[in-house]
């Protein structure tokens, strides 16, 4: 596949940010789909957060949440391509929630579901700031998500989110709300990562997309990385977004996740390293994907993704 990088590079200029966010408060918006992962459990994930009382909890923090859009899919048996239809439907629908959050001026917080919801989130948010300048995405996972349907081993969608929004993929992934790129690879950061195939780690590197792998977050630490993350995402930008997913984290702390992978992030480090982005006036919004509740252990992951909420969100 031939390279598009100069198709989507933006010119690094000086864009005007996103003004007058109202930063306390929060459109929560749940994602209960599984069906681009191999597990399909973390479908559950959203309605085990708002069960637990995911609203309630920030707004005795300080924070207005509220849950604006709660979309749930459940179809089984489609073959592949009724499937990539019907997933590029709800997707849509996501990225039209996460579009009128931005145009209304308050931030949001995308609760997944497998990871795949991020070509919804970022589509919409990409979408909604466009006029003003382009989208700043840091992507915390232990993987690339950068495969195609032509370079995937599994076939599995949340294995292709960000390839998707960098403008790679099938067409009806890459043309939501807008066709083509979403984010260009100057304006992406990944970090935490330690499991990937070759293919998705070429594509990636083609496109001089920044990665912090996890051998490095090691030995300068999560802080640090992020910092980094931050001048990536905000130099030539109008706003930017966070997505995380929980497998990158360690299992042993974060075990309620569909594809665990020994080795990663602390919990703790975590939630220290994003207590700056509550200050950030440039953050449109939070992701968090792949809780698995049928994997975890008395609720340590579900209770893990609500102090992350907290630590991203509200201002200390």
């Amino acid at each position: 596949m031939a390279t598009r990088a100069q198709d989507i590079f933006v010119e690094a200029r000086a864009y005007p940010k996103v003004q007058a966010l109202v930063t306390n408060k929060v459109n929560l918006i749940g994602f209960a789909c599984g069906m681009g992962a191999s597990n399909s459990d973390c479908a559950y994930g959203p309605e085990v957060l708002k069960q637990m009382g995911l609203s309630r909890v920030l707004q005795d923090r300080g924070v207005n949440a509220k849950w604006k859009c709660f979309l749930k899919t459940s179809i089984q048996g489609l073959d592949k391509q009724l499937r990539i239809d019907y997933l590029s439907f709800q997707y849509r629908i996501l990225a039209q929630a996460v579009a009128k959050s931005v145009r209304q001026h308050e931030r949001f917080a995308v609760i997944g579901g497998d990871h795949s919801c991020a070509i919804g989130t970022w589509s919409g948010a990409a979408h909604q700031i466009q006029k003003l300048g382009p989208l700043g995405l840091i992507w915390i996972d232990a993987h690339m998500d950068s495969h195609t349907f032509i370079t995937s081993h599994s076939g599995a969608l949340h294995g292709m989110p960000l390839a998707c929004l960098l403008g790679y993929g099938d067409r009806r992934l890459t043309s939501i709300l807008s066709v083509g790129t979403k984010i260009a690879p100057q304006h992406v950061c990944l970090v935490g990562v330690r499991s990937f195939e070759a293919e998705e780690a070429q594509l990636l590197k083609r496109l001089g997309v920044k990665i912090i792998f996890m051998q490095e977050i090691k030995q300068r630490g999560l802080f640090s990385a992020l910092k980094e993350a931050l001048t990536i995402v905000n130099q030539g930008t109008a706003g930017f977004g966070l997505s995380i997913d929980l497998d990158s984290i360690d299992p042993l702390e974060a075990p309620g996740v569909g594809t665990p992978e020994l080795g990663g992030l602390s919990s703790k480090e975590l939630l220290d390293a994003l207590k700056i982005f509550p200050q950030q006036r440039s953050l449109l919004g939070i992701e968090i994907a792949e809780l698995n509740p049928t994997l975890d252990q008395k609720l340590i992951t579900a209770k893990l993704v609500i102090k992350a909420l907290i630590a991203g969100l509200v201002r200390g």
